[in-house]
C-alpha cells in the first residue's frame, strides 16, 4: 500500500457520527487521489475508506451553499458516512469518545478513490524534550541508519512519513525558498536545501498538516528554535522577544 499523508483529524463528536471536513490546505492532496480530480461545486462522489482492516463505503461531498450570497468563500468538502455506518461504529469502537489528544490520520492508498483510516493515540508518542530532536528524526531518509530504533522505538515511522510526503511537496511549491527570507540557499551550489518547521511545535500539537507547517533555511530554522518567537498567524509576523518582528515573504499555502 503506497500511503501518503493527506490530513489529520482530532477526534470529536461529528468524526464520531457524521464524517469530517476537509481543510483547505488538505484539498489539494486529496484532489490528486481522485480519479476525476478536484470535486466542483455541489458535487458528490463515492468512496472507499480503509480501517481496521475492513473496506467502508462513504460519500465525498463539495457543500452546495449560494455561491452569489458568499462570492469569496471557499468550497467546502467533507467526508460524510453518517452514525449508522459500519464505518462510524467501527471508529466508535476505537474512540469511545471525543478526546482533543487523539486522531485519526487519513491516507492516500495509492488506488484512486481508496483512503485509509489510521488511528493515532497521544500516549504512542512520547513529548520529547527538544522539538528540533523530532524535526530531524523526522526528516531522517531511511530506516537503515543508527536511529532506526530510536525512530520505531518512539513509534515515529508512520509520522516520519507522513511528514516527508507532505513537507517535500511544500519544499518544491517554494522551490526550496525561505518562506521568511525568501532565499534558496542552496542554489548557487546546485544543491536543494530547505527544512520543514512546525509553527506549533510537533511535541505538543502533533500536528503535521500543511497549514501548521513553514518552509524555511537552516539559519532561520535554528533561530527560531533558538529564540522560540511568537508567530501572529494572521499577520504572518514572527514576534522576537527584544521586540524585532519579521514577516513571511512567501506565502502561498497559509
Amino acid at each position: 500500500m503506497s500511503e501518503k499523508f493527506i490530513l489529520q483529524k482530532t477526534i470529536d463528536a461529528s468524526l464520531l457520527n457524521r464524517g469530517l471536513n476537509i481543510p483547505a490546505a488538505a484539498k489539494i492532496f486529496l484532489a490528486e487521489n481522485l480519479s476525476g480530480g478536484a470535486l466542483i461545486h455541489g458535487e458528490k462522489r463515492a468512496i472507499k475508506i480503509i480501517f481496521e482492516g475492513e473496506t467502508h463505503e462513504a460519500i465525498l461531498i463539495s457543500i452546495n451553499f449560494n455561491r452569489q450570497k458568499y462570492p469569496n468563500h471557499q468550497d467546502i468538502w467533507q467526508i460524510v458516512y453518517g452514525k449508522n455506518s459500519p464505518l462510524a461504529a467501527n471508529i466508535r469502537k476505537i474512540f469511545l469518545l471525543p478526546n482533543e489528544q487523539n486522531y485519526l490520520i487519513l491516507y492516500s492508498t495509492g488506488i484512486k478513490d481508496i483512503f485509509y483510516f489510521e488511528p493515532i493515540f497521544t500516549g504512542e508518542i512520547p513529548n520529547l524534550a527538544a522539538e528540533q530532536t523530532v524535526e530531524n528524526l523526522l526528516d531522517v531518509q531511511s530506516l537503515t541508519d543508527p536511529e532506526a530504533a530510536l525512530i520505531e522505538k518512539y513509534h515515529l515511522t508512520k509520522i516520519r512519513k507522513l511528514n516527508r510526503s507532505i513537507g517535500d511537496y511544500l519544499k518544491n511549491l517554494y522551490q526550496f525558498r525561505c518562506q521568511i527570507c525568501g532565499q534558496n540557499f542552496g542554489e548557487s551550489y546546485g544543491l536543494k536545501i530547505a527544512e520543514c518547521h512546525h509553527i506549533n511545535y510537533f511535541v505538543q500539537s502533533l500536528n503535521n498538516d500543511a497549514a501548521n507547517l513553514l518552509i524555511v533555511c537552516p539559519n532561520h530554522h535554528r533561530i527560531i528554535h533558538a529564540a522560540n518567537p511568537i508567530f501572529d498567524a494572521e499577520k504572518k509576523i514572527y514576534r522576537y522577544s527584544n521586540g524585532y518582528e519579521e514577516k513571511l515573504k512567501l506565502n502561498l499555502h497559509l
